[in-house]
């Protein structure tokens, strides 16, 4: 009798084991059907531009349809809640960015946490922040947009393409560490928030460099320096906020894919495989490098880490911020 129910209990593992969708043997056929990525921002700025360069590698490494699907709104945070509440069988992805790490310090109720209700699986690109002003400004540099902002504490004013976005991120480090005054105004994404900034309605922007790169080319906008330690060869020219009197700032916009919780492992492996693959692709490093972005590629383990140090460092930074100031 003990020997029939040993046999009768290894059937019935065997036969879960291949009904579960996690297992290898499932990973190994995935994908099977379409995969979305959802891009968090409207289209047109940085965000949906690498997902659309992501989304042709993937299509090109895994052999199957990557559809781009814009979820705009409340700094992104509602295309990361649609993903973390989808099913974690891989076809449903989210390039996220930096701002996901603080988004649940800066929104109240938020029905995910980033970091630990998502599957991170690895950097796509890693691109510097430009601090930009209307062509019609009067301010030439970042000494003096500091003296404008002293002489009109209440009229200055900055766009973000939502609360929580690597915008907001960079102009908040910006006064913190410089102690200037300036009113938040988020919008649903960076091509309306770039629109306000060149036609003069906000102050400045601090924009990432592929975003404002089209608006900088055209001379709707004028830079006044970059957000990392060391000048990007995008903008040779431009001096760094640290150079710029600005002491020890840094901030760089990274971008990657993560998917809802639980994804299955050899899935989580599969994906990263073909972001690392694709960073060697000619035509993605020409997008890379158009952007002054630095390519990706992070294996899974050590972007958990790193995702866990971002939360930590601008959840601690957001203590100190009013989001609605």
């Amino acid at each position: 009798m003990r020997q029939l129910s040993s046999r009768a209990a290894a059937t019935l593992a065997t036969c879960a084991m291949f009904l579960m969708p996690g297992t290898a043997a499932r990973a190994a056929e995935w994908p099977q059907q379409p995969i979305t990525l959802v891009a968090p921002f409207t289209p047109g700025g940085t965000t949906d531009i690498v997902a659309r360069a992501v989304a042709m590698q993937l299509q090109q490494q895994l052999g199957q349809t990557v559809i781009v699907e814009n979820k705009p709104g409340a700094g992104g945070t509602l295309g990361a809640g649609i993903v973390a509440r989808a099913k974690p069988d891989g076809y449903t992805l989210l390039l996220a960015n930096v701002g996901h790490t603080a988004a649940s310090a800066l929104y109240k109720n938020l029905p995910y946490d980033f970091e630990r209700d998502m599957t991170q699986i690895t950097t796509v690109a890693d691109v510097p922040n430009v601090l930009v002003v209307a062509k019609s400004s009067p301010v030439n540099s970042v000494s003096e947009l500091l003296d404008y902002a002293k002489a009109h504490p209440k009229e200055i004013d900055y766009g973000s393409a939502g609360i929580g976005t690597t915008q907001h991120l960079s102009a908040e480090l910006l006064k913190k560490q410089t102690g200037m005054q300036a009113l938040h105004i988020p919008f649903k994404g960076a091509a309306p928030m770039m629109t306000d900034l060149i036609g003069g309605r906000l102050t400045f922007a601090l924009d990432s460099a592929a975003s404002a790169a089209a608006q900088i080319n055209g001379g709707g906008v004028k830079p006044l320096a970059v957000t990392s330690l060391e000048r990007t060869r995008f903008l040779p020219d431009v001096p760094t906020l640290d150079e710029s009197g600005v002491s020890g700032y840094q901030m760089s916009t990274w971008y990657s894919l993560a998917g809802p919780k639980n994804m299955p492992p050899a899935v989580v492996q599969r994906i990263w495989q073909a972001v690392k693959a694709s960073m060697d692709d000619p035509v993605m490093r020409k997008t890379l490098e158009g952007m002054a972005a630095n390519p990706g590629g992070m294996d899974p383990a050590e972007f958990q880490k790193f995702v866990h140090e971002e939360t930590v460092r601008w959840t601690t930074l957001a203590k100190d911020w009013d989001s609605n100031d």
